[in-house]
């Protein structure tokens, strides 16, 4: 148990900084930038489960939180409801559906939920609890550019764990140490 929770933490803290680093690198938009931070989400829900897939997911939501909740257009409030929840459900999919099915297709069919959920944060939450000139702002053109660039993200981070689980990347770090 030991090693789950330090591989969660550290996966944690790698996927802020993936997100802090790739946000400001690929921006597109005030409110799109790209954010790799499921990376870490993903590794952590394929090899440890959905309860740790869940938690690792609303912790790599802090970088987003912050950019384009507290700094961004979202606010405080929306900005938890969209990413720390949201990321939470990719977590918790990924490592349901990662049971059954190759990392890159638990990756792939585990970020519908979060799809969805963000379609409704952004189009329909927005509305009705932020102010008309912020909410406007959330377009369907800008919707769907942060849709879309999380799609492109996810076929991305889904390939890569999928290498990393079928060249026993992480497998290393969780086996049973033996006592000298």
């Amino acid at each position: 148990m030991t090693k789950s929770v330090a591989l969660m933490a550290s996966m944690a803290a790698l996927g802020n900084v993936l997100a802090f680093i790739s946000m400001y690198v690929g921006r597109f938009h005030p409110q799109v930038a790209l954010d790799f931070s499921h990376l870490a989400t993903a590794i952590v829900a394929v090899y440890l489960g959905p309860t740790l897939g869940m938690f690792t997911g609303a912790l790599v939501g802090l970088a987003p939180y912050y950019y384009f909740g507290v700094l961004g257009w979202l606010g405080p409030f929306l900005g938890f409801v969209g990413f720390f929840i949201g990321k939470a459900l990719s977590g918790l999919f990924f490592g349901l559906l990662g049971k059954s099915f190759r990392p890159l297709v638990a990756v792939v069919l585990g970020y519908i939920p979060e799809c969805l959920w963000t379609y409704v944060v952004l189009r329909l939450l927005t509305r009705l609890m932020l102010p008309t000139q912020i909410a406007a702002g959330f377009t369907d053109a800008v919707v769907m550019m942060i849709l879309l660039k999380a799609w492109f993200e996810i076929v991305i981070i889904g390939v890569i764990v999928d290498l990393v689980k079928r060249r026993r990347i992480v497998d290393a770090i969780l086996e049973p140490t033996t006592a000298r």
